[in-house]
């Protein structure tokens, strides 16, 4: 499973991003996105969401288990064998999440 760089960049540093609000029920895509405000700070948000965001993450997490839904966990994010972030994971199935996607 490929990551765009953009997400591993926003793990690592705040980016300036540009949001547009997209009916995550017309899409079949999984994306990604920093939901928290914009500019420095000591915490992000990333929003994973779509058909593949729970293999998404558990590849982040180094192919660990991820938590029961609802329930925060910590993790260590990872890629290519390279220690990201440690990271509370949530998740939400759909569709008993706020879009109806897996969240």
């Amino acid at each position: 499973l490929m990551f765009p760089m953009m997400f591993v960049s926003l793990l690592r540093r705040p980016q300036p991003v540009h949001h547009r609000w997209v009916s995550m029920s017309m899409s079949a895509e999984t994306i990604y996105a920093l939901s928290s405000g914009r500019g420095v700070a000591g915490v992000a948000v990333i929003r994973i969401s779509g058909p593949r965001a729970f293999e998404s993450l558990e590849a982040l997490c180094g192919g660990r288990s991820l938590p029961p839904p609802r329930v925060a966990s910590l993790r260590t994010l990872r890629w290519r064998n390279e220690t990201l972030d440690s990271a509370l994971v949530l998740r939400f199935e759909g569709p008993k999440s706020f879009t109806g996607d897996d969240v």
